[in-house]
């Protein structure tokens, strides 16, 4: 399935639309950049493909890597494709929480975080991994293996710069998480 038949089956089907929506922070339907006149310093495409609750949005950049920036001038590499990325969110629905860990509690090994993730969010429902699984399902992605996830999304982040570091129309440089 392209990249574009994966975000229209979302904002298609109710039940996966309110699943990436929340818990994933991934809504298709807002597909306004968090501020106009962003720009990659590789010079590469960005390509607008959703946006999140708090008014940030995450972009395709160079037609494949998924991009998130906040509305706080934060950014990061999430995955090398939105497949992967989408993987990610089935797995591991409240990956944005690790984007906000102390740089040291970030830098444990993969599986401990997760483990105090799943611990600390355990009890709210739209967490509840059957919810993930059937969404995963529904878009024909592979049950993912959360560490390797995870895994993958702080080596994704590491190599937000140089090449997909954000810069604004005033050519100021985005923070990477």
């Amino acid at each position: 399935m392209s990249d574009r038949e994966l975000l229209d089956r979302i904002a298609e089907q109710p039940e996966l639309f309110r699943y990436f929506e929340w818990p994933c922070d991934f809504d298709v339907t807002r597909r306004d950049p968090v501020e106009p006149g962003l720009a990659l310093r590789s010079g590469a495409a960005l390509t607008p493909v959703a946006g999140c609750g708090a008014g940030g949005s995450y972009f395709l950049a160079d037609g494949a890597s998924l991009l998130y920036a906040s509305s706080e001038g934060e950014c990061a590499l999430l995955a090398g494709s939105l497949r992967t990325a989408l993987e990610l969110m089935t797995a591991v629905p409240f990956w944005k929480e690790y984007l906000h860990l102390s740089p040291s509690r970030r830098a444990r090994p993969v599986a401990g975080v997760l483990a105090e993730l799943d611990e600390e969010l355990s009890g709210l429902p739209e967490f509840d991994p059957a919810r993930g699984r059937s969404a995963a399902r529904a878009l024909g992605l592979a049950p993912g293996d959360r560490v390797a996830l995870l895994t993958g999304l702080r080596e994704a982040i590491d190599r937000t710069a140089p090449g997909h570091l954000l810069h604004n129309a005033a050519g100021d440089p985005y923070t990477v998480f």
